[in-house]
């Protein structure tokens, strides 16, 4: 039963082309907060569009971060940058991502 079950539902090309775009919107996603978040709380400025960016993210994701930032090393402050957009995108459901991505891309 398991074998058809992956044959014949998982395998399927609807299946497959909605995974691959489901994969491409979070490719998406990652690529324009990351740059942003790398230069977040640190000495150098956001660029305009970096700023937009992450004005964008939840202020509890954006508050997590900043109590458990506090007294950090610059090394240990850029892993919680990068796992605050990670929290950000995964904790997204299906259609706000779809939807930010479409806005974001000029999709509308």
């Amino acid at each position: 039963l398991g074998n058809i079950a992956y044959n014949y539902v998982f395998r399927s090309k609807p299946i497959l082309k909605m995974e691959i775009t489901a994969g491409n919107i979070i490719n998406f996603l990652l690529d324009k907060f990351i740059p942003a978040a790398i230069h977040y709380d640190t000495d150098l400025e956001l660029s305009p569009m970096e700023d937009r960016l992450m004005s964008l993210i939840s202020e509890n994701y954006l508050q997590i971060y900043t109590i458990y930032s506090e007294g950090k090393s610059d090394k240990e402050k850029l892993y919680l940058r990068l796992l605050l957009i990670t929290d950000f995108v995964c904790g997204m459901t299906d259609s706000y991502a779809k939807r930010l991505y479409q806005e974001l891309s000029g999709i509308v």
